[in-house]
């Protein structure tokens, strides 16, 4: 359906920026529309991992579920979420940048059944959301780094 794409020059190291984004109980920290998430599955993050929260949205607050699809450490990871009858496939890449990284989120959104008339909605919403939740994350690793 659409593609949100932004990045993000954040004053970190690469693998900082990676441990944190990777964590599931640092996400609700950066993510404004996102009070809950947690790893379901034991172990550390890799392929296969699973994950689990809720996401607030246009004053609904709904379920969701992930679950990693390739973990390349401190390079590239991705994670497919599903949130009723909407999927995003949420990619996240890490590049070395003069004086720290840049941090790349790729969601390719596809939705389904009634959300679909509310496609155009959810989509904008998202994007504006996304900038937001990049300064936050920019904001937090700057200050402990």
């Amino acid at each position: 359906m659409a593609i949100i794409e932004e990045s993000v020059i954040i004053r970190c190291p690469v693998e900082s920026a990676f441990v944190y984004t990777t964590e599931a109980k640092s996400w609700p920290k950066w993510h404004g529309t996102m009070p809950e998430a947690e790893q379901t599955s034991e172990g550390q993050v890799g392929v296969g991992t699973t994950f689990r929260g809720t996401y607030h949205m246009m004053g609904q607050t709904l379920e969701w579920t992930a679950e990693s699809m390739e973990y390349q450490p401190n390079k590239k990871w991705r994670k497919v979420i599903t949130c009723g009858s909407m999927v995003i496939d949420d990619e996240l890449v890490f590049d070395p940048a003069e004086g720290g990284t840049t941090f790349t989120t790729a969601y390719d959104v596809k939705v389904g059944g009634f959300l679909k008339l509310l496609g155009p909605m959810i989509v904008s919403s998202m994007r504006k959301q996304l900038k937001l939740d990049l300064a936050n994350l920019k904001s937090i690793l700057e200050a402990q780094a």
